[in-house]
């Protein structure tokens, strides 16, 4: 059950009202817990005489951050969560523009002395970083202001298509209930998309062929293969030009590309 002290954190931090389910979700708890441990409060400010809510409030004040430390555990926290993002570009770079070539003959030898990286703990921070990058430029597009914190959160995602990764990320954040999904949430909502790929994939309907045979000379012919469509056109250019057969209208179209170089 939670304790005492934690509801008077949470309280201290409520200037006005504050009703039973707020303070559930900002504690993680059942109302009815909720509702038990004020009621226990409750009994002991009625039973005392003393006004505990205000000695509460004295004891746990130094509890509380004030809007500057706010601002600035937010911007510390933001730091370490960037700090993947941050390195997978900066390798990137130094691939893409083989930075390391003075002392290094390939970027596996340079990642694993400089860094004592591996070639494949290389190349996941820099395909995170580009799933980052993707996601920051679809944060209009996505549902949620939560973004990855980890390279293993952007793992799962890189195996998708740019504009799938946010869908994916979207539904990840939607069934971890607005917080930070688990590696577990991520692969489930990676899995459903490449499910949904696969099955069109399966469905997907086959175009048909027609062969036509052309006689390109004397004892030289071809089987031509056409789509639906191009047999189609084929056969309306046919019509025009008066061929009497598939092959002669082949060949007129092939004299005429011909002249017209």
């Amino acid at each position: 059950m939670i304790s005492e002290n934690l509801v008077f954190v949470q309280l201290a931090q409520y200037k006005d009202y504050v009703c039973i389910v707020e303070l559930a979700i900002s504690l993680e708890a059942s109302v009815s817990e909720v509702r038990q441990r004020l009621k226990d409060l409750a009994d002991r400010v009625e039973n005392n005489g003393k006004d505990q809510w205000r000695v509460a409030r004295a004891i746990v004040s130094s509890n509380i951050l004030s809007e500057a430390e706010q601002a600035e555990r937010d911007n510390l926290e933001c730091a370490v969560e960037q700090a993947f993002f941050i390195a997978g570009k900066a390798l990137k770079i130094l691939r893409d523009k083989r930075l390391y070539r003075e002392t290094h003959k390939s970027f596996k030898s340079y990642v694993s002395d400089r860094f004592n990286y591996t070639r494949r703990a290389a190349d996941y921070l820099i395909s995170s970083a580009e799933v980052m990058e993707n996601l920051k430029r679809e944060q209009f597009v996505l549902r949620t202001n939560v973004l990855p914190s980890r390279e293993s959160h952007c793992r799962p995602l890189a195996k998708l298509l740019p504009q799938e990764q946010t869908i994916a990320w979207d539904r990840a954040v939607e069934k971890a209930a607005g917080k930070m999904p688990s590696q577990k949430i991520i692969k489930e909502a990676v899995k459903e998309i490449k499910s949904v790929d696969d099955e069109k994939t399966n469905n997907k309907i086959e175009p048909t062929f027609r062969e036509v045979n052309y006689t390109a000379g004397m004892g030289v012919e071809y089987k031509v293969k056409l789509d639906e469509e191009t047999y189609n056109r084929l056969q309306k250019y046919q019509d025009k030009i008066g061929s009497a057969t598939k092959s002669g209208a082949i060949a007129r179209l092939l004299d005429a590309i011909a002249k017209s170089k």
